[in-house]
Order: C-alpha cells, then sequence, then structure tokens
C-alpha cells in the first residue's frame, strides 16, 4: 500500500467568495471528514496535482498534515473543471490507524481470458471497484483478479474473488465485477483479431473511475461515479 504526504491549511472563511478567491490564488477548497467533527481546510492546486499524479490509479494512504498536526486520511471524493481540468473541491476522510475501515478499491485484471483467445470473445469489467473491510494497513492498492479460466457467457462476482489476507468484502457477493461476452454477429469482422483482455480504466467508491470505479481516477474521484457539485 502507498503512502504519501500532503500539507494542508485551515481555513476560516467560508462561502462562494471565499472559495472563489482561494481558487484564484491557486489554492482548493477541501474539508476533512474526522472523528471529533469536520474541518475545513485549503490545499495547493500543485501539491495536489503532484500527489494524484503519484497516487495514479491505486489506492493510497495520505499522511496530512494540517497545520504542523498530522494523521492518517483518505481521498473521498473530487470534483475537477470540465475544461481546465484543475481541482474545484476535495473530500477528505480522517483514518483511524487501529480501526476497521471500509473504501472503494479498484480492479485489476491479469492474466487472458480463456473466452477471448479462443473463441473471440470481449471482457468487460463491470464494476470498476470492490469495497473492502480492513485495518488501514492492510488496504490493497489494487484488487487483482486473474480472468485466464473464465469462458464466453460467464462472469466473476464478488463472492468469487479471493481476497487477501486480512481483507473481507462487505458488498453483495453475488454482484458483476468481470464478464466475458460473445461477440455480436455483426461486430465481427472477418480477419478480425481476438481481443487479448481488457484492463481497468483510469481513475478512482464509485473513483469508480473509478473503476466501478478503478481509480479513485486516479485522480479521479476512484473512477466511475460523477464528481459531487463544488462545496464551500
Amino acid at each position: 500500500m502507498k503512502q504519501l504526504t500532503l500539507k494542508v491549511t485551515s481555513r476560516a472563511l467560508h462561502g462562494r467568495g471565499p472559495a472563489r478567491r482561494l481558487r484564484a490564488d491557486g489554492s482548493i477548497p477541501a474539508i476533512i471528514y474526522g472523528k471529533s467533527g469536520n474541518q475545513s481546510v485549503s490545499v495547493a492546486q500543485e501539491a495536489f496535482r503532484d500527489l494524484m499524479r503519484a497516487k495514479g490509479n491505486a489506492a493510497s494512504l495520505i499522511e496530512l498534515d494540517v497545520d504542523g498536526k498530522k494523521f492518517l486520511s483518505l481521498i473521498k471524493e473530487f470534483q475537477r473543471h470540465a475544461i481546465t481540468q484543475k481541482f474545484l473541491h476535495i473530500d477528505i476522510m480522517e483514518i483511524d490507524p487501529n480501526s476497521p475501515m471500509t473504501a472503494a478499491i479498484p480492479v485489476r485484471v491479469i492474466g487472458e481470458a480463456h473466452g477471448v483467445k479462443t473463441d473471440g470473445g470481449t471482457l468487460a469489467i463491470v464494476s470498476q471497484t470492490i469495497n473492502v473491510r480492513c485495518l488501514p494497513k492492510d488496504l490493497p492498492e489494487f484488487i487483482e483478479i486473474d480472468v485466464t479460466e473464465l469462458k464466453v457467457n460467464e462472469s466473476i462476482h464478488v463472492g468469487e474473488v479471493k481476497a487477501p489476507k486480512g481483507i473481507t468484502f462487505p458488498g453483495d457477493p453475488k454482484r458483476v465485477v468481470i464478464v466475458c461476452s460473445e461477440m455480436a454477429e455483426e461486430e465481427a469482422a472477418p480477419e478480425a483479431t481476438p481481443v487479448a483482455g481488457a484492463a481497468p480504466a483510469p481513475g478512482a467508491e464509485g473513483a469508480a473511475a473509478p473503476a466501478a470505479g478503478a481509480a479513485p481516477a486516479a485522480g479521479a474521484a476512484p473512477a466511475a461515479a460523477a464528481a459531487p457539485a463544488a462545496k464551500k
């Protein structure tokens, strides 16, 4: 599990005007959701951009430095500008290192599905992330799923995924994660080359991605779910 660092600064002013001025000065308004309450902070745009590049699509714990006070955290969600791609708002969740936590972890496919290699099928990752519950020290960067034996018209459900040591999957065990489908007749070309496999989309519960998130785009809130409206 990656562990990165991020320095943030407390902020007292709230509302649309102060948030707009923060962004104009190169900072991002953010909220830390903690055990003792929520705290408004600001993050330097450049520092958060560098952190998300280092994080990539993987799940990662963040050592947060709030005015000199340090604690573990997880990037919960973030919003970006549709055109400039600058970060507009961040939600950060404080983590207790001694208590079990729940997080959406990106799915990563390994191997080449039998149905793709042999029968010309197509592989699709239906759920870009899987919810896991574990101690922070056991939090994985990805949930790897071997699809080698997957045949056409077969799927892999959450309950069939092998959980790493110290981890449980609290979600619906019947939830479909990966499916291998028969290629539609009209889509098949006479000289088509079988697809080698599929990989998770970039980005970050619901970063779906992402992945069903993914990835927490990575840099996007793990992938898949739309970011919430900017908070002030």
